[in-house]
């Protein structure tokens, strides 16, 4: 039945596979459960009802992607993208989080517009293989640099911006032997090794904070959800009226603007081994993608969208919607197990990711980087995104960068359209525009 439903044999795997890369991407991402309250945190609705907001969102958005697209691409509100409506829509532009919501929405259904056109699936087209693999590649880096931070094996730094951590620190110690673990394990080509060293880490984790008497921040097992903030873009309807209309257009391009390519770079990260040149099957996705966004406007959080973090259970084998099952599954334990949940710190998962960008690497041999023209856009797609721990920034200096040297390398004796795609100068443009408004 499994097997006709998520048709696992065609896509070359098994229930097992699927299990284990399903509950693997759930803790891989477990962190923003409790990261993304933090960061919206607002005086108009509580930080527990933007724990459960996160939770259905995370499950509503990765419910549509199985049903329509059969993919192991779990969604949920993504890291940067609360940051951009706490931080530059609520604080900077003045609106109250309740309108944000309502531009949340607004956003959604100019991205659905935008997929249904089949622009995304053309911007994707018209970028050189080269650079999507860069842009792979610095994805893999970004996931690598956010479990090095989360970890504190990576600190900030006055005089060299960044530098190791304080060995003394429980959770630096914690990830230096779950690397060791992880390591050890992969070269050994231990089956579940990912698995193995998420349960080994944990122990470790708790171990080492009894060691160095810290708290283990254990408040008890179970606790029943509040109610999310369902009321909060109907709230922010009514007001938007009275909002200044650059601000509106300011704030609706933003967040349409990093919704496509924040998605854009998961796809490219998954691409291949999903089976994602198809354009149907990519079509697919993308629907699915856009039509998540909505949801989480009606429950009260930021944007959805695809997880950078799923790779890891990609990685371990899963190919099919059925992965998506088990993390949902997870998801619905979460809303009730958010005390228990709580001991699991984010050093816990940092050595998976870190080995993720390890993998990633493996796609540099595809760039020829002994050609300036396509070394530069690569320069920028791979080492941009973990080191302005943005992937929108390497996407966007990458294609200005490629813009810029497909005009001053001019071929008068070829059309336009070989020289450089017009909708690649438009999206050069666009990236330019988004830059100047972030000045404003």
């Amino acid at each position: 039945m499994l097997n006709k439903i998520f048709k696992l044999e065609a896509n070359n795997t098994t229930i097992s596979k699927e299990i284990l890369g399903g509950v693997i991407t759930f803790f891989s991402f477990c962190y923003v459960l409790f990261v993304n309250p933090e960061i919206l945190a607002n005086s108009e609705t509580s930080q527990q009802a933007l724990y459960t907001g996160t939770i259905l969102c995370a499950i509503a958005s990765t419910i549509i992607m199985t049903i329509i697209a059969n993919k192991p691409l779990a969604m949920a509100p993504a890291m940067g993208l609360n940051s951009v409506l706490a931080i530059t829509i609520c604080q900077g532009l003045d609106f109250s989080y309740s309108q944000s919501l309502a531009l949340s929405i607004i956003s959604a259904i100019l991205f659905l517009i935008l997929t249904l056109t089949k622009l995304r699936i053309k911007i994707l087209q018209i970028l050189p293989n080269y650079l999507v693999k860069a842009i792979g590649i610095g994805i893999g880096l970004f996931i690598c640099m956010v479990g090095l931070v989360n970890s504190h094996l990576l600190v900030a730094s006055p005089s060299t911006l960044v530098t190791l951590g304080n060995f003394n620190d429980p959770a630096t110690l914690t990830v230096l032997c779950s690397l060791i673990i992880i390591i050890v394990l992969t070269v050994l080509k231990v089956k579940g090794s990912i698995i193995i060293t998420l349960v080994a880490t944990l122990a470790i984790s708790l171990l080492l904070k009894v060691i160095y008497h810290e708290p283990l921040g254990y408040t008890g097992i179970f606790s029943l959800p509040t109610a999310p903030y369902v009321t909060g873009f109907i709230t922010g309807f009514s007001s938007l009226g009275s909002a200044d209309i650059a601000n509106l257009i300011i704030a609706i391009f933003t967040l349409t603007f990093l919704a496509i390519f924040n998605s854009l770079g998961s796809i490219i990260l998954t691409k291949y081994s999903l089976n994602l040149t198809e354009d149907k099957i990519l079509n697919r996705v993308m629907l699915a993608d856009s039509l998540a966004f909505f949801t989480s406007g009606f429950l009260g959080t930021s944007p959805s969208c695809i997880l950078a973090e799923t790779m890891t259970g990609v990685k371990e084998g899963a190919r099919t919607g059925f992965a998506n099952i088990i993390t949902i599954l997870l998801l619905i334990l979460a809303l009730f197990l958010s005390p228990l949940l709580s001991l699991i710190g984010m050093e816990v998962t940092s050595s998976i990711l870190i080995m993720i960008g390890v993998s990633m690497l493996a796609d540099l041999k595809f760039i020829d980087f002994s050609n300036v023209k396509e070394a530069i856009p690569a320069f920028f797609a791979i080492l941009f995104m973990p080191l302005t721990y943005s992937i929108i920034n390497g996407i966007c200096f990458s294609v200005i960068s490629l813009t810029i040297i497909s005009l001053v390398t001019y071929d008068k004796t070829k059309n336009f359209k070989e020289n450089i795609h017009p909708l690649l100068l438009l999206l050069s443009l666009i990236f330019i525009i988004y830059y100047i408004l972030l000045l404003i």
